[in-house]
């Protein structure tokens, strides 16, 4: 069974043990930490994403640090909760729309989980993500048009890795983005917008109140397995994604990662959820049932590449198409989704498709080359600017 509702800001404790072993050798105590050592460990927070909620832990936890490094984390929590308010300002303004056109959209990630924080503002925002349906996609995107919102990013095959985004200048050049997915990660919207589909199972979508307007959002054991999933293929993944399974790891209740460990026995992603679970129950401390943890070795993926270790501070990426096929078990499956990264049709389709002959194939495999964003490895030094003296 899943661990333990934690109450209070109890769970954000071993944030601050977090940064402490992300960043600095073994042998290192914070107690002993100088000026610099705080702002290489602000400097970390900041770059994983992790500034607003160890504001909250030092507050929490009445850790002294210098002005500097807590004028920074305070920096950080208001400019979240300002990005917050204007998400909220974006959605009041989105919803009557939406209502006129009768169109039902889902609310998730963002501020959908932040209702699961114990404190306000304390995770950090960065876009607003809608679940809408394939066929009302059009319809919202001339609602968001019609609002000022401009195209954004995105395009081709609307899918699970790559959003429609749009985007919108407020006041004092503040932009607002909407990111609006058809699916994400298996999960879609059904037509009228009262479940979710979740492979060849649905769930009823919850109610929520938000600066009063209704949205609809996930059930919290769906939000489990999307942070799972997400956790693992993100592509530039930071400790923050691990937060968000570490809260709904407390926060979910007891039957959440029974139902979704059954769903990922379903969809095949067994192994997704055994990595992060158990790379959240490393990090953040958390008593889980060993049935749900995994060993490194045992996750086909080698243990420094499991939240991007490489020496202290340093990080050495795999990108989501890489942790995808680690995590594909047997050499079919690997090259089965190798051939579909690159535009290959499966075999059945490609026998039963002999229309275009070569062109059209060569054209396919260049339109699955844009999967290919980005470079496979990517390096980074979080924090860098941050960290030099």
């Amino acid at each position: 069974m899943a661990a333990p509702a934690r109450r209070g800001l109890g769970w954000m404790e071993p944030a601050l043990d977090v940064i402490e072993r992300r960043y600095f050798q073994p042998e290192s105590s914070r107690q002993n930490w100088s000026a610099r050592d705080w702002a290489r460990a602000t400097g970390g927070a900041l770059a994983e994403r992790l500034g607003p909620a160890l504001s909250e832990a030092v507050a929490a936890c009445n850790v002294e640090l210098p002005k500097g490094c807590w004028a920074l984390l305070v920096a950080a929590r208001l400019e979240n909760e300002r990005r917050l308010a204007s998400h909220r300002r974006a959605l009041g303004e989105l919803a009557p729309a939406l209502e006129a056109r009768g169109i039902a959209t889902v609310l998730f990630k963002g501020l959908a989980l932040e209702r699961h924080y114990p404190a306000a503002g304390v995770r950090e925002a960065d876009d607003v993500d809608l679940l809408v349906t394939h066929e009302d996609l059009a319809a919202v995107e001339a609602s968001l048009r019609e609002l000022g919102y401009r195209r954004w990013a995105g395009g081709g095959r609307p899918s699970s890795r790559y959003a429609l985004a749009y985007a919108r200048e407020v006041g004092n050049a503040e932009e607002v983005q909407l990111d609006l997915h058809p699916s994400w990660h298996e999960v879609s919207l059904t037509s009228d917008g009262e479940r979710v589909r979740l492979g060849d199972t649905s769930e009823r979508v919850l109610h929520i109140e938000l600066d009063g307007m209704k949205w609809s959002v996930l059930p919290p054991r769906v939000e489990l397995y999307l942070a799972a999933a997400h956790a693992v293929l993100h592509s530039l993944r930071t400790l923050s994604v691990y937060l968000d399974l570490a809260v709904l790891l407390c926060t979910a209740g007891p039957d959440a990662l029974d139902y979704s460990w059954a769903l990922a026995r379903v969809t095949g992603r067994q192994r997704h959820l055994r990595h992060a679970v158990s790379t959240a129950a490393d990090l953040f401390r958390l008593p889980v049932d060993r049935e749900y943890t995994s060993l490194p070795r045992r996750l086909g993926v080698p243990a420094a590449v499991r939240v991007g270790y490489l020496g202290f501070g340093r990080r050495f990426l795999p990108s989501s198409l890489v942790m995808e096929l680690l995590l594909r078990r047997g050499l079919r499956k690997k090259v089965t989704f190798a051939r579909w990264v690159l535009g290959h049709k499966p075999r059945e389709a490609e026998v039963a498709d002999v229309t275009g002959g070569q062109p059209k194939r060569l054209a396919r495999m260049l339109r699955g080359l844009r999967w290919l964003k980005g470079t496979l490895l990517r390096y980074q030094v979080p924090g860098s600017l941050l960290l030099r003296p």
